[in-house]
């Protein structure tokens, strides 16, 4: 159970690049716990800035932006980097390296068991049941398998951009933070593969953002939709088709009020150019 109410907090986050062009502004989020939200706006939008940002990747901007006390933050960017010195399964492990230190200390000390270290062993075997530890080699061979990551051995200099990116996915899932920050998780993916992976999301426990245009993958995970709208972040709550449903509505509105706005200016103008013609009628009667 988390020991906080929001697992991120924005206030007032407005984004203005060189020039004066606003990506958004004034932008205020909590984010829940456990949530999946999709984040969907036009190409240019900011959705991948705002992904930036909540990494701690994009500093430039004004507002608060910070995750809570305690809580991880998981980035997959559209271009991952990784580790060159190390090979593809070095790098996958660098994601668990928390966790296997842990099942190696425990190891270690029972190798050389003693009453002296008898408490700490029983606390690293809480924390090994806790965190599922036991098979953590087998869980990274299914996850490798599953994102069809490339041999073991291989070198990342001789890695495509697309196994690049499953490599990087596959150390992201096995980290397990507690906030997955996902720009374009489904890009290289086969068929097989995605539906792993969407399963795999829907089970996860942690609060989840994703930017994709597989709207498919989108509808089955999410149960929110923050849409950047000129500027604005606006929440919705449902799935990508509920949000389609929802919005549709919304502008159904605003065609009705621009309409109504319209006649408004209309009248108004119609009003002007009568009191225009009167008082040059009455001009024309002094004279």
């Amino acid at each position: 159970m988390a020991a906080y109410q929001y697992v991120y907090h924005m206030s007032g986050v407005s984004k203005t690049y060189p020039g004066g062009k606003k990506t958004f502004e004034n932008i205020n989020l909590n984010f829940l716990p456990g949530v999946k939200i999709g984040v969907v706006g036009v190409n240019g939008a900011g959705k991948s800035t705002l992904l930036k940002i909540m990494a701690g990747l994009d500093k430039d901007f004004s507002g608060e932006a910070w995750a809570a006390e305690g809580a991880k933050v998981g980035y997959l960017p559209q271009e991952p980097k990784l580790d060159p010195d190390l090979t593809v399964r070095e790098n996958v492990m660098l994601g668990v390296a928390p966790k296997k230190a842990i099942l190696d200390r425990y190891n270690d000390l029972a190798m050389n068991y003693s009453d002296e270290t008898a408490d700490e062993m029983a606390k690293l075997q809480d924390d090994i049941d806790a965190q599922n530890l036991w098979d953590l080699d087998s869980q990274i061979d299914v996850a490798m398998e599953a994102l069809r990551c490339p041999p073991d051995d291989t070198n990342i200099a001789d890695l495509s951009g697309g196994e690049a990116r499953r490599v990087a996915l596959c150390k992201l899932l096995l980290e397990a933070p507690d906030m997955l920050l996902l720009d374009e998780p489904t890009n290289h993916l086969d068929a097989e593969t995605i539906a792993w992976l969407q399963q795999h999301l829907i089970d996860y426990k942690g609060t989840i953002l994703i930017v994709t245009h597989d709207r498919y993958f989108l509808d089955d995970i999410t149960g929110w939709i923050l849409e950047l709208d000129r500027g604005r972040g606006v929440p919705y709550e449902g799935n990508y088709s509920d949000w389609l449903e929802q919005k549709a509505k919304r502008l159904e509105q605003e065609a009705r009020e621009d309409k109504s706005k319209q006649k408004t200016l209309e009248r108004e103008l119609e009003w002007m150019r009568q009191g225009q013609k009167a008082r040059q009628a009455k001009s024309k009667a002094r004279i």
